[in-house]
Order: structure tokens, then C-alpha cells, then sequence
């Protein structure tokens, strides 16, 4: 009887310690999850306001990140240029992005947009670290190259920043406590004494 308690025992141990890596494996598993996902949110993507609109000798494409801009949040413009006569990229212009209020006409926001700043380097790409205040705004893209020089311009929406609740966070928070939890539970039941 002695003897079966402390195989029993023993196998306890034994399933508690493997619980133990099931939980940190998944902890580890939801950490580099998240990690691998934010850098292939960073450039690129979004919203077309522009397809392959002429500006001048040049057709335009023009999206904008992330598809519902934020006041005081990131603005990303990517820009594609290809030669209006045949579509070959055109990768050695001077792009710019121009933001300006829409009932003002006042310039807020001027950068060139670079296929140096570009993932793919087939694409121009301007960001802003900071959007200005909710509203509208008219965006001008103009490209100046080997065919001359046009522009394109459109309407966008800034909204007012959304309140968000970082699910990562409260699941990692959420996970630990439960680890936590049986980490205690399990130390308890451990150190009862035996009972003849």
C-alpha cells in the first residue's frame, strides 16, 4: 500500500512537471506569435485611393495605412508610378506626399516618399508619425522624373482615436494567473501530509 502511494506519487509529479512545460510552451508559442506579427503590419498595405490615375506622362496608385487612420497615430502613404506609355515602373522619381486640411487648404503634412523606405524597393513610401486631429484632408502626391511631372490628389478621413482593448495583453495577463494559480494549487496538495 506504502509502495503504491509513492508510485502514484511519483507519477503526479511527473504529470505536474509536464503540465508545467505545456504551459510555458504555449506562453513561449503566444510570445513569438506576436512578435513575428507586428513587423509584417508595418509597411505597406492598405487602403487604394488612387489606381492608376494619369499625372501627366506617369499613371498613379496610391494607398493609404492603416485602412482607418487615427488622429495622433501613424499615417503611411505607398505610392506605385509606372510610364503612362507602357507601363514600366519608374523607380528613379522624386515622389512627394502633401497633406493639406480640406477646408483650409493649409499644408500640414510634406515628405518625400522613397523607394528607400520601401520593403520591396518597387514602391515609393512616405510615413508620418503622427496624423493631425480628426477630420478630412486632401492628400497630393506629386512625381517629378525622366517624363516630366503630374500629380494626383484625393479625399481621406481621419477619425477620432478608438479606445481598444490589447487582447495579447489581457490574454498573457490571463495565462499567467492561471499558471500562477496551479503553480500554488499544486505546491499545495504536494505538502499534505500522507494519511494512513
Amino acid at each position: 500500500m506504502i509502495l503504491s502511494r509513492r508510485v502514484q506519487s511519483v507519477g503526479e509529479a511527473g504529470a505536474g512537471a509536464q503540465g508545467r512545460k505545456l504551459i510555458l510552451s504555449l506562453i513561449g508559442l503566444v510570445l513569438l506569435m506576436a512578435t513575428a506579427v507586428l513587423p509584417v503590419l508595418a509597411h505597406g498595405g492598405g487602403l487604394i485611393y488612387v489606381a492608376g490615375e494619369p499625372a501627366g506622362d506617369y499613371r498613379v496608385t496610391v494607398w493609404v495605412a492603416p485602412n482607418e487612420v487615427e488622429a495622433g497615430k501613424t499615417l503611411h502613404f505607398t505610392v506605385a508610378v509606372v510610364a503612362a506609355e507602357n507601363n514600366d515602373m519608374i523607380l528613379d522619381a522624386d515622389v512627394t506626399v502633401d497633406v493639406f486640411d480640406t477646408q483650409s487648404g493649409e499644408l500640414l503634412l510634406s515628405a518625400p516618399a522613397t523607394t528607400a523606405q520601401s520593403v520591396n524597393k518597387l514602391f515609393y513610401e512616405a510615413d508620418f508619425p503622427q496624423a493631425p486631429g480628426a477630420g478630412m484632408y486632401t492628400a497630393v502626391t506629386t512625381v517629378n522624373g525622366r517624363y516630366g511631372s503630374g500629380d494626383v490628389s484625393f479625399n481621406f478621413e481621419i477619425i477620432p482615436v478608438k479606445t481598444r482593448i490589447n487582447w495579447l495583453l489581457v490574454g498573457i495577463v490571463g495565462l499567467l494567473v492561471i499558471v500562477v494559480i496551479g503553480f500554488f494549487l499544486s505546491r499545495r496538495t504536494e505538502s499534505k501530509p500522507e494519511e494512513n
